[in-house]
């Protein structure tokens, strides 16, 4: 994973030194770049930069208070993210997921990929599910499992508010 992690962090480096083709705009994210720069942004404790790359529909589903607080709660119940390591898995649905997945999206198009999370102290893994969206990949679901040794109750709660009441969407 190292390997990987330095051939994105040069090819990163490369794509914001500026070409005169690009014309000033940023590159787009392809969907493992996506992936990797959720966890990136939640190393750097940017909620809001990981909040970024959600899809159109987590987003109305989650507001970015909600998903604050939840990162905010996993820091004070597990310490800061000090690194991950990423498996691309095949797609296969999973409950909630769903209402989630874009119209005229197919199963090819969405991919999945597991990350083994390493907190200061707790190791989870974290499913992250994208698909495409307006030119580019956005997380369109994300879970948590592991160990319920570090599923502590508040943990458990915020989840539990993230997804589990539609009508509380955003509030």
């Amino acid at each position: 994973m190292g390997k990987i992690k330095w051939v994105m962090m040069l090819a990163m480096a490369f794509a914001f030194t500026g070409c005169a083709t690009w014309k000033g705009k940023l590159p787009v994210l392809d969907v493992d770049q996506t992936a990797q720069a959720f966890f990136d942004d939640l190393q750097k404790s940017d909620s809001s930069a990981a909040y970024g790359l959600f899809a159109k529909g987590l987003s109305q589903r989650v507001s970015p208070d909600q998903f604050d607080g939840f990162m905010q709660t996993l820091r004070e119940q597990w310490g800061r993210l000090e690194t991950d390591d990423t498996e691309v898995l095949p797609f296969h649905r999973r409950a909630g997921e769903n209402n989630f997945i874009p119209l005229n999206v197919t199963p090819q198009q969405v991919k999945r990929y597991t990350f083994d999370v390493k907190f200061e102290d707790a190791e989870m893994n974290f499913d992250l599910t994208l698909a495409p969206e307006g030119g580019t990949y956005k997380i369109i679901w994300f879970s948590i499992w592991g160990s319920s040794i570090y599923m502590k109750p508040q943990i458990q709660e915020k989840i539990e508010q993230l997804f589990s009441n539609p009508d509380n969407a955003g509030q």
